[in-house]
């Protein structure tokens, strides 16, 4: 049963490896056509995630630098988590 309190986000790498941020539900859009709204209020947290077998089952870990290097050419999280909510495609939780 989908959560009507969460959803997520996730982006397709180039290596097929699937990275996802949890976002508060409707903010997605609401920030695509307002980018002045604070991302604080579009994620329910900057962390990002990836799972143990790159696609969208298996447990959720953190990527490496290493891997976010590689896919995002920066390890810096906020330019991720803007990339991804960008770029990504919004999924129920």
């Amino acid at each position: 049963m989908p959560s009507h309190n969460a959803t997520k986000v996730v982006f397709k790498g180039t290596d097929n490896n699937e990275f996802f941020v949890i976002a508060n539900p409707g903010m997605i859009s609401k920030w695509k056509s307002d980018k002045s709204t604070p991302l604080i209020d579009v994620v329910q947290n900057f962390e990002v995630h990836t799972t143990t077998t790159g696609g969208n089952t298996g447990e959720a870990v953190s990527p490496s630098k290493g891997l976010l290097m590689n896919t995002f050419n920066t390890t810096n999280e906020d330019e991720i988590v803007r990339r991804i909510i960008s770029e990504g495609e919004e999924k129920g939780l």
